[in-house]
């Protein structure tokens, strides 16, 4: 019998009548509830400041505003301002359209002639008194065009509106960190590092979704540092991506390649800036990774990997860490289009990925992993007949978790409880600091656990975060027990580290593990 039960992942409120609230009745989550005022600062940042059109986005969570036009602005004195307003987009839970909306563009008019800073507060469910003239391009309220220098007025939100509204998901604000505010203290002692690959052409500097990493540290800081960062990296990323062809989608400076896609950034630029050419660019990844993920491992279709080569051009090959990038692309595509093939797919990338751990492909006996031979995909690495790596099957547990908010489907959890099992059991290195690089799933008593591989102490904030996923999810005492033994070991040693070198870890630490702190927080509930 499963550890789970399906009804402690639906609310109660499954059998509601109104559409979005039965939309809303597939998030095993409970719904944040915000209070109906949001301050919000305004910071001037153009030169020759006036009176400027303001425009920003406002995140919400489900089932907390039905009507968009229904909101008021009131400056400093509490006088009403002119405002226009739009729904972004729709709360899409559950696979159906929900009635909420989940991001409202907000502009008017202010005058910045004598104060370059202001403040205005948002009143939601309240009908304005006085209407604003028509939306601007958002394109118009930047200081330049292409907008990697951002806008003439920066709006900054609360981070604990930004965490209640789940923009970039189920999230602790960093002031509200308590015992882990050390993942805080890593967070700003690393970000200063990363800024000077703002403007890098080197491909690798972009790996693993700089902007996402931005926007989560804004969201759960409300720090206009981070939110400049965010700005300038989506917008850098939004230019150098293709927009036709058959690599329509992809990044200009890497080419053809889905780990390098991220319509997740430009999803999230959109819904905090409205700015719909982010929305064309996601639009565009997404629909590149629909086309291009297939969570079928099937090793009949594949030959050994030459080692003198990259094992990823010009061949089939099939990887943990590209099954991540194009799930979490799905999800992000459903999300902004509402289209049916997204949500078919990343129900068909679940399936497959359940059933390959529990009757896995080589028809050997299912020991919680999802593995695969190693020689298949990098004989440089390994040639495991057996192989699987911790770092990447982190990647793909960011998107099945994301897929778990919106659906309370209960084999996530079972997925992510055998794959801690698994991982505890065989997939760590004799003294506990850190896990295999590739995991040998097959090794005899006596013989080495996996291949330590290159700097996996690097990846000690990812192995952090599966711990901690793992005692959000498990009910068992023992697990959880097992679990935090290795979560005490492996979090101490991962915010010490300098994660600027090479680039490229900035962006893998950073990308989902700040929820370790939301998990750690609710471990067992």
């Amino acid at each position: 019998m499963s550890e789970f039960s399906r009804r402690e992942f639906l609310l109660a409120g499954a059998a509601a009548a109104l559409a979005g609230r039965a939309a809303l009745a597939q998030s095993p989550l409970k719904t944040p509830r915000p209070g109906r005022e949001l301050a919000v600062s305004l910071l001037g940042r153009a030169d020759d400041l006036k009176g400027e059109v303001v425009s920003f986005g406002v995140p919400l969570p489900p089932d907390f505003l039905s009507d968009a036009g229904r909101l008021r602005v009131l400056d400093e004195r509490g006088e009403e301002v002119a405002a226009t307003t739009r729904a972004l987009e729709p709360w899409r839970l559950g696979g159906r359209e929900g009635g909420s909306v989940r991001s409202l563009l907000v502009q008017f008019k202010f005058d910045f002639r004598t104060v370059r800073e202001r403040r205005v507060t948002l009143l939601f469910n309240k009908s304005p008194r006085r209407r604003g003239g028509p939306l601007v391009p958002v394109r118009e309220t930047l200081i330049d065009a292409e907008g990697l220098m951002g806008p003439r007025v920066l709006a900054v939100l609360p981070s604990e509106w930004l965490c209640d509204s789940w923009v970039v998901g189920p999230q602790t604000p960093a002031a509200e960190s308590g015992a882990y505010a050390d993942y805080e203290r890593f967070v700003e002692r690393n970000f200063p590092g990363s800024l000077k690959h703002l403007d890098s052409r080197e491909f690798a500097a972009w790996l693993y979704d700089r902007p996402s990493n931005y926007y989560k540290m804004y969201a759960r800081t409300g720090d206009r540092k981070f939110l400049e960062a965010g700005y300038r990296a989506a917008h850098f990323m939004r230019l150098q991506t293709e927009t036709e062809g058959p690599n329509a989608g992809v990044f200009k400076l890497k080419g053809a390649d889905i780990k390098y896609v991220y319509p997740r950034a430009m999803h999230l630029h959109y819904l905090l800036t409205g700015d719909e050419r982010a929305l064309e660019a996601g639009r565009l990844m997404a629909r590149y990774c629909l086309a291009h993920t297939d969570p079928v491992y099937r090793p009949a279709r594949m030959s050994p990997s030459d080692p003198n080569k990259d094992p990823e051009k010009g061949r089939e090959f099939w990887t943990l860490r590209n099954q991540g990038y194009g799930l979490l692309g799905v999800l992000h595509g459903w999300e902004m289009t509402g289209e049916r093939a997204y949500w078919e797919k990343a129900r068909e990338c679940v399936e497959a990925y359940d059933r390959h751990q529990r009757q896995p492909p080589d028809g050997r006996p299912a020991d919680g992993s999802l593995r695969q031979n190693w020689a298949l995909y990098d004989s440089s690495e390994a040639t495991f007949e057996g192989g699987t790596s911790a770092w990447m099957m982190s990647l793909l547990l960011d998107p099945l978790f994301m897929y778990w908010t919106v659906t309370g489907d209960r084999r996530v959890p079972e997925v992510v409880v055998k794959w801690c099992d698994f991982l505890d059991r065989r997939g760590m290195v004799p003294d506990g600091s850190k896990a295999y690089y590739v995991i040998n799933c097959f090794a005899k008593s006596g013989e080495p656990g996996g291949e330590p591989g290159p700097d996996m102490e690097m990846h000690n904030p990812e192995m952090a975060y599966t711990f901690a996923l793992g005692m959000y999810f498990t009910k068992d005492p023992a697990r959880r027990t097992a679990y935090r033994r290795r979560f005490d070991q492996l979090f101490p040693l991962a915010v010490k580290l300098d994660v600027n070198k090479p680039p490229r870890a900035f962006s893998w630490v950073f990308q989902f593990t700040s929820q370790l702190v939301y998990f750690m927080q609710r471990a067992g509930r």
